[in-house]
């Protein structure tokens, strides 16, 4: 993209880091922290739930940026339902490219249904390669959790080893655990469930989104399987079943795509014979001739 909008690569990751940081200058990291159940919020505890928010806002913002592409296929889609002549074949949507290839590979005489299901994996691997980044920030969520309780049981047990005197004075250790241990242990956990929360959230819009975008391309194919079954020389249905009317759209370009199967085996036709007489002329020149040498008189 050539303009800075909310669809460019780099405003996800900007717009996340702006955010939490915000949220951490005003407070609300510790009070989400307490409202988990911490009652303290280690600086350490709140840097790493600033680092997994700023993770969830960059994920989510970059799986919704697929969102008016999902509606832009379907209202393509929906269209070549009505009226395939409303498709344009140079447009950058599902429909329109399986159009473009539908007619080039029946008008060369080749397996369309073929092409078609390569094209259908195609956009599947597409779909599947685009958002890979988005997984793996998914799975960096939980892990960033992790990582912010093991560093805040880390300070815990700092804590609680300076408390601790060197007579090993019972009173002393359950002060020291009071104080510093089951605390500290609360806003651990906190870390965790901060972070195992925000990724199901990220995994059900991911689910989402993946979703429609599948069934777009099942709609695309659905919308040729139509023309498939409907190509000259194709199998009809079982006797029994009445045959359907085809739209007008659906005859034109059919008897188009006839016509332009037609003229391209009266080609080939004459091409075979052309090729059938320039051999004849090649054999008939590579014989060897015989010359009479005639004196006149």
């Amino acid at each position: 993209m050539s303009r800075f909008d909310w669809r460019h690569s780099a405003f996800a990751p900007l717009v996340g880091v702006l955010v939490s940081g915000l949220l951490m200058v005003v407070g609300a990291v510790a009070a989400l922290l307490e409202f988990v159940g911490a009652t303290t919020a280690p600086a350490a505890a709140e840097l790493v739930v600033a680092l997994i928010i700023a993770v969830f806002l960059t994920t989510v913002l970059r799986i919704a940026r697929a969102v008016p592409d999902i509606k832009r296929e379907s209202a393509a889609t929906a269209r070549a339902v009505a009226s395939i002549s409303s498709v344009k074949p140079g447009d950058d949507t599902l429909v329109a490219r399986r159009l473009r290839l539908f007619k080039e590979s029946a008008e060369a005489g080749s397996d369309a249904e073929a092409v078609l299901s390569a094209r259908s994996a195609l956009d599947e691997t597409e779909m599947a390669n685009k958002h890979h980044i988005d997984h793996a920030l998914i799975w960096a969520l939980p892990v960033f959790g992790f990582i912010g309780t093991a560093l805040t049981m880390a300070a815990m047990v700092g804590s609680f080893g300076n408390a601790l005197d060197g007579q090993g004075d019972p009173s002393v250790l359950i002060a020291a655990l009071k104080q510093h241990v089951l605390p500290e242990l609360a806003s651990a956990f906190g870390v965790t469930m901060v972070a195992l929360f925000l990724s199901v959230l990220a995994f059900g819009a991911m689910t989402l989104v993946e979703r429609g975008e599948r069934a777009g391309v099942a709609a695309a194919d659905e919308v040729f399987l139509v023309y498939l079954a409907r190509l000259p020389g194709n199998k009809q249905a079982p006797a029994k079943a009445a045959p359907a009317v085809a739209a007008p759209d659906v005859q034109g370009l059919t008897q188009e795509l006839a016509y332009s199967r037609g003229r391209t085996e009266e080609l080939i036709k004459g091409l075979d014979a052309l090729r059938t007489s320039v051999e004849r002329l090649s054999a008939v020149e590579s014989r060897p001739q015989k010359y009479t040498l005639v004196r006149e008189q």
